[in-house]
């Protein structure tokens, strides 16, 4: 029996609702991070660069094998039941079958119909689903979620799959059972954390490096507006609409200057060759691939500047990433721009910017230690006041990936 006093609380959580809506122990455990993106936004689904770290906040699945080929989950958070067949499932149907579901179960449905696709054998299970990452808020707990559920699934057939394949999984799934057209970037880097380490993650060849985050003295702190927002239905799939428009003018000008190589997304334009070619592009066509070619250009430079450890560098990146996610691709949101302007005003914050999807959800400020308290006593006192709505502050120590352990008995 392992003790449970060693695993993380969202674990345990998960186990105890087993217990709680179904009867009996857990054999099976397993889970996965949620992720804060420092900088790279909007930019996975054009082919570019992003920089994300894994988070210490978790979704976990507690569960065990059933005699069917029914999956029967309870959420924690939701206290709710949902179940659905194995048999028939198919990506192609996923959506679908998905609409018979409440929202967030249509999440481990659509891994489950993604794994099935690409041949994974699966079995029917009971399992709880319990978790700590903010919904909405921009720290993807929905990647987190289908990494939990590809990573307890596989783990009941004795399954283990490369991390950029479950990644790749997984963000099929989102895509055809919730119809969110997401990059990679989410999954990635759940599958990818490691602590103290920023993933440098190229979003076309899926090459990635770890690049040490060791400043001394600097943390990062997540500052949740309270907006939440519906990815689905929210601007996302119209934003990358927009880059695919300015993908395909861009790929026109360029050919008629000249240029042999073709330009497949808005990652293969340079800084140069877009300045050339602004006149000819539509404003709001402009301003999207305007954000989204200097926004690549920051990831390098923020790289860059965590490896010679200049701070000041840094955090002028995420102001100037968050600028630009304002005022170019047009993400934000009164709440999201009043917390930057506030965290800018708080000595030791070295930069701030929103993250995620935008059009609400969280903040991430890079700080030094002594700021932390300030920060949070500039948002408890400012905040509500500006808009009417509270501030949550908590720091975020960089996590590891996802895990899973097998055999257990809980609780």
């Amino acid at each position: 029996m392992l003790q449970d006093s060693t695993l993380h609380p969202v674990v345990r959580a998960a186990a105890a609702s087993l217990a709680e809506a179904f009867g009996g122990a857990a054999p099976c455990l397993a889970w996965a991070p949620g992720r804060v993106n420092l900088i790279g936004e909007h930019t996975d689904y054009n082919d570019g660069w992003v920089l994300p770290v894994a988070v210490d906040r978790l979704v976990a699945l507690a569960g065990r094998l059933r005699p069917d080929r029914v999956i029967r989950l309870f959420s924690h958070q939701h206290h709710e039941q949902a179940s659905f067949s194995l048999d028939g499932l198919t990506p192609a149907n996923s959506a679908e079958r998905g609409q018979l579901l409440q929202h967030w179960a249509r999440y481990p449905l659509g891994v489950a119909a993604e794994l099935i696709g690409a041949g994974y054998p699966l079995v029917g299970a009971d399992a709880a689903i319990a978790g700590d990452v903010p919904l909405g808020a921009g720290m993807s707990s929905s990647a987190a979620m289908e990494v939990a559920c590809g990573t307890f699934f596989t783990a009941l057939t004795n399954l283990t799959l490369e991390p950029l394949t479950l990644a790749r999984l997984c963000q099929q799934a989102e895509q055809h059972a919730v119809g969110v057209r997401v990059g990679i970037l989410d999954q990635a880097a759940s599958c990818l954390g490691r602590p103290d380490q920023a993933i440098l993650l190229d979003c076309r060849s899926l090459h990635y490096e770890y690049i040490p985050f060791t400043l001394p003295d600097v943390a990062l702190v997540v500052c949740d507006t309270g907006v939440r927002r519906e990815l689905a239905n929210s601007a996302y799939n119209e934003r990358r609409a927009q880059c695919e428009q300015a993908t395909a003018m861009l790929a026109q000008l360029l050919q008629k200057e000249g240029r042999k190589t073709p330009v497949h997304a808005l990652r293969d334009v340079s800084p140069e060759e877009f300045a050339r070619h602004t006149a000819a592009l539509p404003e709001l066509l402009l301003r999207r691939a305007r954000h989204v070619i200097s926004e690549n250009a920051r990831v390098l430079q923020a790289v860059a500047a965590l490896r010679s450890g200049d701070t000041t560098t840094l955090g002028a990146l995420l102001f100037a990433s968050h600028a630009s996610l304002c005022d170019d691709y047009e993400v934000s949101c009164p709440e999201l721009d009043v917390i930057v302007e506030l965290a800018r005003q708080v000595p030791g914050v070295l930069g701030a910017r929103l993250i995620g999807a935008g059009f609400g959800g969280c903040v991430l400020a890079v700080c030094k230690q002594a700021a932390i308290t300030p920060l949070q006593e500039l948002l408890t006192r400012d905040y509500p006041a500006r808009t009417g709505k509270e501030a949550s502050v908590y720091p975020c120590a960089i996590g590891t990936g996802p895990g899973r352990i097998l055999n257990t008995i809980l609780p």
